[in-house]
């Protein structure tokens, strides 16, 4: 009994790891369709907020791939914190920066 109850929840988390792959990878596109939806607004209207949700966009497309690359290509589980830690320290330190320099 014990046993199908864990084999059931094993499937349940199962489905969800398929639809998180998914997920990703339609989210990854959709910042990707973004980021040359607002290049090309930016090039003709030249407002700070289409800039702001270039960079935005930007940013989370870039961290998004680099994790990718991360989870799919590092097996070392050490090398992999310290990876995926210097990735988030490195991309919040340049949105600080950039909102930093814009905001004062």
């Amino acid at each position: 009994m014990k046993y199908l109850i864990f084999l059931k929840i094993n499937n349940l988390l199962h489905s969800f790891y398929f639809f998180d792959g998914f997920l990703h990878w339609t989210i990854q596109r959709i910042a990707a369709v973004s980021i040359i939806f607002f290049t090309f607004s930016l090039a003709f209207l030249k407002t700070f907020w289409f800039f702001l949700f270039l960079v935005l966009f930007l940013f989370y497309h870039i961290f998004s791939g680099s994790r990718t690359l991360l989870v799919d290509y590092i097996h070392d589980f050490t090398l992999y914190l310290i990876s995926n830690l210097y990735l988030r320290v490195t991309i919040i330190y340049f949105l600080k920066t950039i909102f930093i320099v814009f905001l004062c």
